[in-house]
């Protein structure tokens, strides 16, 4: 008698069981490679060792010596810096400045004349905090010379190098500042050496 349906061929009742364990099959090897990737993407992993940690050394001042600046044909001037303070962050192991910031008040004064007429109200810039944070540290003869940006706000502005190199377990910090915005004779430099301690 032959096959009334298909599925009643006794050559095809097998063929639904065979494409359920091909399936299934299938679905085991996509499982185990992919769990396969995550067990290896845990085990490569790479570990990132701790940054070393910078020390904090500060010194301050309370006041630079006043800078004369100025002169004919324009009135003298002065620029005293005051409430200096440097902060450094130094790598233990290198000696290395990794950060920085220095902070002053910044006052300026007219020297009083009547060639040319600068009166003692003449107006000149207000007392203002200037700030500067480290750009590059870079070795020298006699350790590290530092460059320093100065804020956007500073008045006037100015650039800051500073001159770093060890005492023992200190160190000591030799601040060039000099105004850049003016030429001379309105321009001016202003040094100050701040020993730093550890913090």
């Amino acid at each position: 008698m032959g096959c009334q349906r298909l599925a009643d061929c006794p050559g095809n009742r097998q063929v639904p069981n065979m494409v359920v364990m091909i399936r299934s099959g299938l679905a085991v090897a996509l499982c185990a490679a992919a769990c396969g990737e995550v067990d290896r993407a845990q085990t490569d992993a790479a570990v990132v060792p701790d940054a070393p940690t910078a020390r904090t050394y500060k010194g301050s001042m309370d006041m630079v010596p006043p800078v004369t600046f100025g002169g004919l044909p324009y009135c003298t001037y002065t620029i005293t810096l005051k409430q200096l303070q440097v902060e450094l962050g130094i790598l233990p192991s290198s000696g290395k400045a990794v950060s920085g910031r220095v902070q002053d008040l910044n006052v300026e004064a007219v020297i009083p004349s009547t060639t040319p007429n600068c009166p003692a109200d003449l107006e000149v810039i207000l007392p203002n905090i200037a700030t500067y944070t480290l750009q590059a540290a870079n070795p020298s003869s006699n350790g590290q010379t530092l460059t320093f940006t100065g804020a956007a706000g500073n008045m006037p502005p100015a650039d800051l190098t500073v001159e770093l190199s060890s005492v023992g377990s200190a160190y000591q910090a030799r601040l060039g500042f000099h105004r850049n915005n003016q030429g001379p004779p309105l321009d001016w430099s202003v040094i100050a050496t701040v020993s730093l301690s550890v913090q």
